[in-house]
Order: C-alpha cells, then sequence, then structure tokens
C-alpha cells in the first residue's frame, strides 16, 4: 500500500470560479449570457473528477474505503450552508412573500434528503420560466443529484478497485454510460415538458460520470509525478481550445434550444471535462493561469454563492418597487450575493467544515446566565416561527392556479375550438368577396364597434380581412378576443413560447399553404428576440403577405427594449413589417394588466384588440 499524502490541486477553485460567474451572469442577463447555466455541468465534472480521485487515493493507502467517514466528510462540507439558507429563505417567505409558502414543506424535506430534483420534474418549476412567482429554490435541484452520487459511488468505486480491473476498462465502462445518459436526455426532450430532462438524474448524471471516468485514467497523483517538459506545449494547447469553447458555449449555448438536449450539451461538458484534465496537471499552464487570488476567492466561497444567488435575486427584484435590470441593480444584487456568502462561508461552512470545539462553547455559554440566554433566545424563537409558519395548511399544499393561469387554460380550449370555424369562415368568405360583401354594421358589428371604440370604416375593414396570430402567452390571453373581433383569425399562441421557436412553425405554415393573407405576430415576451430569426420568419412569410407584429412590454426583464427597438429596425427594411406599439400604451396604463404586470385584464386584451384595428386601418389608408 503506498502511503502517499494527497495534492491540493491548484486551478481547480478558478474553475469553480468561472462556473459560479457564469450562473450569475446568466441570472443577470440571461439574453446576453444564453448558456452561463452551463456552470453546473463544469461544477458536476469537477466534482466527479476530485470525489472519485480522493476515492481511490483512499483505497490505494488503506486497501479499502470507509464509506461512513466519507458520508461525514461530505456532510460536513455541505449540509450545514444548505440547512441556514433553507431556514432563512423560508424565514422570508413567512415574512414577506406568502404566496411561495405552497409546497413549502415537501421542498424543505426534500432538500434535505437530497431528493428535490425527483420532486421538482412534476411539481416545480421549469429551471427557465418568467413568469409565475419564480421559487428561490429552483437551482438545487443540481445538490440533489450531487448528493444522490455522494451517497451510492463510495461503493462502486470500492467494487470496480476491489476486482482489479484495469483502469481503461472502467474508466471506458463510465463513459458508455454518460453516452445512454445523453442519449436519454435527447430522446425524453420535449419543449413543453422539459423538467423531466432538465432535473432528471438520469439524464445528468452524464456529467459527473465524466469527471468520474477521468480520475480512473487522469490520477492527480500519478500526473505529479510526470516531467513538466515533455507535454507542457500539448496541454497549453490543448487547454486554451477547450477554454474558448467553454466562453463560446456559455455565451451562445440556448437552455431552452432542442439541439442543446440532442447533445450539444454533452459535447461541452466533454469540452469542460478536457479543460479539467488540462488544469489538474501540474505542468499545464492553466493550472497556474486560474490559480489566481480574485478567482480563487470566489472560487472557495462558489458553493455559497450557488446557494443564496438565486433567492437573493428573486427576493430583490420583487420587494425593489417598479425594477429594472439596470446595471446599477444588477451591482446591488451581485454585492449583496458577495457579502451573504461571505458570512456564510467564514461562519457556517469553515466552523463546520475544519472542526468546532462544542465543549469549549458549551463552557463558554454556561460562564454566565445572561450570555446563555441572549444566545440561545433569537435562536430558539427563530427556529419556533420556522415550524410554526410550517404548520400553516398551505405549507403542504400545491399552490392553486392563479386567474390568469386560469384564464390561459381556458383560452387554449376556447382557442382551438374558434380555430376549426376561422378556417371554416376563411373558406367562406373567399366565396363572399366573389358575390359581393355588404359594407352594412350588423347589430353584432356595431357591438363590437362600441366596445372596442374603433371606427365603423376601420372595422369593417378589418373584418374583411383574414389572419394568421402566432404568438406567446400575450397573444393567447388576447386570443378570444381577436377573434371575437374578427371570426377568420386563426390563432397559434403557446405559453411560454420563444421567437426562435416560431421560426419553424412559420415555415411549416408556409410550405402548407396555412398562412392567411396577413400576419399577426405577438413574440418576444419570455426572451429575445434575434434579428436571424426574424429574418427567417419573413422570408417564410413572403413579400404578399401583410406581417403586423405586437411589440413588447415586459419591464422587469433586460430583453424588452432589445427587442422593440429591433423590431423598429426591422420594420424600415421590410415594407410589408408592420409593429403595433403595445408598450408604449400598456405603459400608460398598466392597471389593464394582470397582477403580473404582463399579461392583459379585460380591458388590456380590449385594447389590445383595438391597437390591431387601427394600425392595419393605418396600413391600408383607411379613415
Amino acid at each position: 500500500m503506498k502511503n502517499k499524502t494527497k495534492r491540493y490541486i491548484t486551478g481547480f477553485d478558478g474553475l469553480r470560479a468561472l462556473a459560479v460567474i457564469g450562473i450569475l451572469l446568466f441570472h443577470l442577463m440571461p439574453t446576453k449570457i444564453f448558456g452561463g447555466w452551463l456552470g453546473v455541468p463544469l461544477f458536476f465534472v469537477i466534482s466527479g473528477y476530485l470525489i472519485t480521485d480522493l476515492l481511490i487515493q483512499e483505497y490505494d493507502r488503506t486497501g479499502g474505503i470507509a464509506p461512513l467517514q466519507f458520508y461525514k466528510r461530505r456532510l460536513k462540507r455541505l449540509y450545514p450552508a444548505l440547512i441556514v439558507m433553507l431556514l432563512i429563505t423560508t424565514a422570508v417567505i413567512l415574512l414577506f412573500d406568502k404566496e411561495l409558502m405552497y409546497n413549502l414543506r415537501y421542498i424543505i424535506l426534500t432538500n434535505v434528503t437530497y431528493t428535490y430534483n425527483f420532486w421538482a420534474i412534476n411539481n416545480g418549476q421549469s429551471y427557465f420560466q418568467q413568469f409565475a412567482g419564480e421559487s428561490p429554490f429552483t437551482h438545487l435541484w443540481s445538490l440533489a443529484i450531487e448528493g444522490q452520487f455522494y451517497f451510492i459511488w463510495p461503493f462502486i468505486v470500492w467494487f470496480l478497485l476491489k476486482k482489479n480491473l484495469k483502469k481503461y476498462h472502467i474508466s471506458l465502462t463510465l463513459l458508455i454510460i454518460s453516452i445512454i445518459s445523453a442519449l436519454l436526455m435527447g430522446i425524453l426532450y420535449h419543449s413543453s415538458a422539459i423538467n423531466r430532462v432538465y432535473y432528471g438524474t438520469d439524464t445528468r448524471i452524464f456529467a459527473i460520470v465524466i469527471g468520474a471516468a477521468l480520475a480512473f485514467v487522469w490520477p492527480s497523483m500519478r500526473l505529479a509525478q510526470y516531467p513538466k517538459k515533455e507535454i507542457r506545449r500539448y496541454l497549453n494547447a490543448i487547454g486554451t481550445g477547450a477554454f474558448i469553447m467553454m466562453v463560446v458555449g456559455m455565451i451562445f449555448l440556448n437552455g431552452q434550444a432542442a439541439a442543446t438536449y440532442k447533445g450539444l450539451m454533452y459535447l461541452f461538458t466533454l469540452d469542460v471535462a478536457v479543460l479539467v484534465a488540462v488544469t489538474a496537471h501540474p505542468a499545464s499552464w492553466y493550472s497556474k493561469l486560474l490559480d489566481q487570488k480574485v478567482l480563487n476567492y470566489l472560487g472557495t466561497r462558489s458553493y455559497s454563492i450557488y446557494l443564496y444567488q438565486l433567492p437573493i435575486f428573486i427576493f430583490y427584484e420583487k420587494f425593489i418597487p417598479h425594477y429594472q435590470p439596470t446595471l446599477f441593480h444588477m451591482v446591488i444584487e451581485v454585492v449583496l450575493v458577495f457579502l451573504v456568502s461571505e458570512l456564510s462561508y467564514r461562519y457556517i461552512e469553515n466552523v463546520f467544515r475544519y472542526g468546532v470545539q462544542w465543549h469549549q462553547v458549551n463552557d463558554w455559554l454556561l460562564r454566565s446566565r445572561n450570555r446563555f440566554f441572549i444566545v440561545t433566545t433569537p435562536i430558539t424563537v427563530f427556529l419556533l416561527f420556522i415550524a410554526f409558519g410550517l404548520t400553516d395548511k398551505r405549507a403542504g399544499l400545491p399552490q392553486p392556479p392563479t386567474q390568469l393561469q386560469q384564464k390561459l387554460t381556458k383560452n387554449i380550449t376556447e382557442v382551438d375550438k374558434r380555430n376549426k370555424l376561422a378556417d371554416q369562415e376563411e373558406k367562406a368568405s373567399k366565396h363572399e368577396k366573389k358575390m359581393g360583401v355588404s359594407q352594412k354594421l350588423s347589430k353584432e358589428d356595431q357591438k363590437i364597434v362600441s366596445d372596442y371604440h374603433v371606427k365603423p370604416t376601420q372595422y369593417l375593414a378589418f373584418k374583411a380581412m383574414s389572419f394568421t396570430a402566432i404568438g406567446d402567452s400575450v397573444m393567447l390571453d388576447a386570443g378570444p378576443y381577436l377573434q371575437d373581433s374578427n371570426p377568420k383569425i386563426h390563432v397559434d399562441a403557446e405559453v411560454g413560447r420563444q421567437a426562435y421557436q416560431a421560426t419553424d412553425i412559420v415555415a411549416d405554415m408556409a410550405q402548407n399553404d396555412k398562412l392567411a393573407a396577413n400576419v399577426l405576430m405577438g413574440l418576444g415576451t419570455n426572451g429575445d428576440i434575434k434579428r436571424h430569426d426574424l429574418d427567417l420568419m419573413m422570408k417564410s412569410i413572403g413579400k404578399k403577405r401583410q406581417v403586423y407584429w405586437m411589440n413588447n412590454f415586459v419591464q422587469s426583464k433586460p430583453w424588452q427594449n432589445s427587442n422593440n427597438q429591433m423590431l423598429e429596425a426591422a420594420q424600415k427594411d421590410y415594407k410589408n413589417l408592420h409593429v403595433i406599439d403595445w408598450y408604449s400604451l400598456a405603459k400608460k396604463n398598466t392597471n389593464w394588466l394582470a397582477d403580473d404586470g404582463v399579461h392583459q385584464g379585460q380591458i388590456g386584451d380590449f385594447n389590445y384588440v383595438r391597437l390591431l384595428i387601427e394600425k392595419t386601418a393605418e396600413v391600408n389608408h383607411i379613415k
């Protein structure tokens, strides 16, 4: 048996820092740093490598692995900070945001048992969800997967090493398992049910397994024996390529794109595994480049930063009146995250990780009765407050659907039913044009003119037009009102739809001749609209159709202004593209909106349709 001391791997704290920086930037600027969430696979690879490497070293030193000691070390490292974060976040919810109380017992229970990801698949929000009372616990799914890995991995490593299997055979087997996991992700992926593959242990474990596979063929103790000059040039070149690809992925890899789940995430993970391998080698330039004070500072505190960043972002943005994602607010949010994380690192992580002499604490407390009560009373009151708060029946119930959610669910059924009638009306209208259409208002028409406050001539012209409407939940919100005003409007709107997802929808409709003479677009609520995607849609629609595009009113989101500016610029390049300024009207009349400040109330729906009618009249020179 060998008796070697463990080697501290310089550069790994730097990698952790890069991972958590990516995650922070993604949550702050999701339309600029699309792939910042990929910091999690980087964390997974590092964990898989380090844990496996340490277990192999333990086996080499002692001839066995002590699972209980391993669990004790892991719990001391991870559990205290997690528990404190759960308690503090729960206290904030109980005091200031009772809407988040629903399911709170289950959320806490599944987090302390490292099973939260299983619960989140069926009960949690999508990691990319934007409008539905975002949960401050959503990010904890990754800790659950790591916890499950820690639970079973010591036994698996012991079994593999006990069998005296060749290390590269073990590594190859693990790589095959990682490929199976990635294939499952691609097979099970569905855009409307992303939680299954995003949170699933079976579909996300490949990153940890890749790190583990690396440890069997690239053990840190063996690397320390290699001469530096023989491999430095190759390591640096390979590391530079991997580093560049990692940065590109963190900027551009969209977490809601199908391609991400059908291979790109796996390729990204392989890339960062290469970077981990290069950094682990003491001859590598990256082992020194990433060993800098600032990066080491962030890396050593990355666990606490990860724990607290999402709760702080969510609560700050919720409690600040009229929050706007400006640089000023972002700086404050980051400072708050760093301050809280520093406190957590110093007084929770380090105290439990490096040991605390509890008998000394006990002696110190008991020396003075006043001191004992001064210290223990607020802690006891705090814990009793949490316990009492969790007895609220809401903490054990799923959140009931909001009025908006009920409305959108009802609208889906209503719109689908009316779409069949719209298709029939479109066919009938072509026949009526040949026969001649009456230009007189019926009683129903007169009511609509009155309800929507439009001129009769404008409405009659609008009613004679046929539309295909393609959009997201804001359009779905107004769907029945659109179809009330004009039965020849076919609405294809979906909650959570992104602009890039509509490119295929538009292309398919155009190819199958299902686009009407006029197309109403309502996209951009959930993310940015890329000019490239707009160009693709305009190309599919063609120059003969008129396109009316509602711009965005989503004040709390950073993509609102860039979307609206891009639409204005595109309008100058396409003669058949007409932007409808919903933003300006909604901004002046926020009382027309639902509680989320984005979707419409009834008055908002009426005015959404009114804007469309008036815009069609303007385009067609009807007064």
